[in-house]
Order: structure tokens, then C-alpha cells, then sequence
């Protein structure tokens, strides 16, 4: 009987190791190998590189220009903060989803309003305070205010709603389209290799830069937002650090 149990542990161990090393060792060995070889870019973050060999990003985590001689990309209700990916989770019968998930704070006569907050009309020592999602009618106010549009223009759904993940690095090609004037006026500014710059020539670099529909029939056509600002920069030179 004991020599059973010894000899029936015994094959249980040897099992137990040769899956052990089966899936601990040769496996993932076998598909960190196949990745590297086949799949080298991809298996190593997709990075991006700029001019003189340095990472600057990745293809598939977006960041957040500002800056008027860039392009900008979607609304992030995270901040693009890659350590807390998210989303605005607000469905659309969910009207914070028009106006954003600020609220409204009531502090007592005299007391310093919180920071950010704006007056709320009609209500006494009230003020608005924004969320982290700033709602779709804002977030299309200021897209329509700094790329120079009418109050009534219209916009792609991509630009004035925020992503799933909050990381989002693509934009349509329409949202790009419609910043290119801004992107020429901010640049002829500076002067140097961007004096000459046209529409025309930033309108051809949206197209270099677009990417097709997935196995060409899933999705739409987008625009990488880090990879077409990197190529404006190798064109016509890098902006000036701005002023401390």
C-alpha cells in the first residue's frame, strides 16, 4: 500500500513539473521568440522614435497636445493619463453626457469659491465647478473657437466626445482637416522653415499619415495624432519652447 502511494506521488510530481516547464519555460520562450521575430514593432510597444533616435510615445497610446502649431486629439476624460485609463462612462440618455459631470458648489458669504469655479447665475455664492469630462457642447465650443469656426459648423463626433479608453491615438480625418488652418497661421508665425508653410502641404501630410479601414472593411479611416505631429515637425522644424 505505501509503496503505491510512493510510486503513485512520485509520477504526480514528475507531472507536475514537466507541465511546470512546459508552460513556465518553453512556452512563453516559444512566444517571446515567434513575437521578436515576427512581430518585432509590435512586440515591443510599437514605439516611436523622432529624428535623432529617442522614444517619444507610442502608436497606440495617445497623448495630449495643446499647443496651436500642433494637431490636437479627442477629448480624454482622464487627462490622457496612461496609469488611469477610462472613460467618461455616461450613457446617452444621460444628459452630464451634453453638459458635462461638473457640479455646483454653495459656499458661504465670503468664502474663497473653489478653484476653476465660475458663478452660476441667479444662484447667490453658487459656483460651477467642471469635472474631468467637460460634456459634448463644451468640448465643441472650444474646438470651434480655437481652430477659427463658425458657432455653427459642423463636427465630427470623434472630437467632442471622449474616447473608451481615454487613450485614444487616433482622430478622424475630417477632425484633422478641420484644424489645418490653425496649424499653418500658428506656424507662419514662428518664421524659419514654417514661413512658407500651405494648407496644401499639411492637408498632404493628413493623407500620408492616414491609416486605412481594417482588413479594409472594419472601422474608418483614422489619422495617428503623435505620428502626423512628428511629421509636421520633421517638415518645418519643431516650435519654439515656449516661454517660462
Amino acid at each position: 500500500m505505501l509503496k503505491t502511494l510512493g510510486r503513485e506521488t512520485w509520477n504526480s510530481v514528475k507531472v507536475i513539473v514537466v507541465l511546470l516547464v512546459l508552460t513556465v519555460i518553453i512556452y512563453p520562450l516559444l512566444v517571446w521568440g515567434i513575437g521578436q521575430v515576427a512581430f518585432n514593432k509590435q512586440a515591443n510597444g510599437s514605439l516611436i522614435t523622432n529624428s535623432q533616435g529617442q522614444v517619444i510615445g507610442s502608436e497606440l497610446i495617445g497623448q495630449q497636445f495643446t499647443r496651436a502649431e500642433y494637431f490636437h486629439g479627442r477629448p480624454s476624460a482622464v487627462g490622457y493619463n496612461a496609469a488611469g485609463s477610462g472613460a467618461s462612462n455616461l450613457g446617452p440618455t444621460n444628459p452630464q453626457l451634453i453638459d458635462g459631470n461638473g457640479s455646483e458648489v454653495t459656499v458661504t458669504d465670503g468664502q474663497t469659491p473653489p478653484p476653476n469655479a465660475t458663478p452660476v447665475a441667479g444662484k447667490p455664492n453658487t459656483y460651477y465647478v467642471p469635472g474631468s469630462y467637460l460634456g459634448v457642447k463644451n468640448y465643441a465650443e472650444q474646438f470651434r473657437q480655437e481652430n477659427g469656426l463658425a458657432a455653427d459648423a459642423k463636427l465630427p463626433a470623434d472630437i467632442v466626445t471622449a474616447s473608451g479608453s481615454g487613450l485614444d491615438p487616433q482622430i478622424s480625418v475630417d477632425a484633422a482637416t478641420l484644424q489645418v488652418n490653425r496649424i499653418v497661421q500658428a506656424r507662419k508665425a514662428e518664421g524659419g522653415k514654417a514661413a512658407s508653410i500651405t494648407p496644401e502641404q499639411v492637408k498632404t501630410l493628413i493623407d500620408q499619415n492616414t491609416d486605412g479601414r481594417d482588413l479594409g472593411i472594419l472601422g474608418e479611416p483614422g489619422v495617428n495624432v503623435l505620428k502626423l505631429n512628428l511629421a509636421l515637425d520633421n517638415l518645418f522644424g519643431a516650435p519654439p519652447a515656449p516661454a517660462k
